[in-house]
């Protein structure tokens, strides 16, 4: 999926962003969740960036809530939204075990790291962060589809979807996942040794 901030009075694009990075809190008890992106100018970095956007106690609620689901009914509310995908989940299988209870377990498991997350982001003290450099005082959120004055410099800029349909192949390779702390500072996570010599 990409994003774009472009000059409406001409179309002129000045930065893209391509969703190519999975963004996730790592918290002290091992838990982690995804890290929700925004789109921002950072007066520090003097660039359009990602940034951070900070979940609502009412937002993590509402996942718990959606995963709190009983397994039957979960399964029910896929076959009458979409049969097809119930159907197939039921006859496929991951390492061995078949995929419906591997994406039970997961949902379980997803659902234990938002409680355990909702504690953490009652903790937290610090706004949202650049994810560039961690300022949490020089960005500029950018609203969706709105024109407005560009934060430094002249003219006007509009944060939109770049629908442009890719000729060829889409990229296979996925980057690894990048992992922040509670307060949002960008974790160094040490290299995998396991698969070493």
């Amino acid at each position: 999926m990409l994003y774009q901030v472009i000059r409406p009075t001409n179309g002129h694009v000045i930065a893209k962003f391509e969703k190519s990075h999975d963004y996730y809190y790592l918290f002290p008890d091992g838990c982690e969740v995804p890290l929700q992106v925004q789109y921002a100018w950072c007066h520090g970095c003097e660039l359009f960036v990602e940034a951070e956007k900070l979940f609502t106690t009412q937002e993590i609620q509402q996942k718990i809530e959606n995963l709190s689901m009983k397994p039957e009914e979960w399964l029910q509310d896929i076959q009458r939204k979409m049969p097809e995908f119930a159907d197939w989940i039921q006859t496929q299988e991951i390492d061995g075990r078949p995929m419906l209870e591997f994406r039970i377990e997961e949902r379980r498991q997803r659902r234990e790291s938002w409680i355990s997350s909702l504690n953490w982001f009652e903790k937290r003290k610090s706004s949202a962060r650049c994810l560039e450099c961690g300022s949490m005082t020089a960005i500029k959120v950018l609203p969706w589809n709105e024109v407005i004055p560009h934060p430094y410099g002249e003219g006007v800029i509009e944060l939109t979807f770049d629908a442009t349909i890719v000729d060829g192949p889409l990229p296979t390779w996925t980057p690894p996942p990048i992992y922040f702390d509670l307060e949002g500072n960008r974790l160094t996570v040490a290299d995998d040794d396991s698969d070493k010599g």
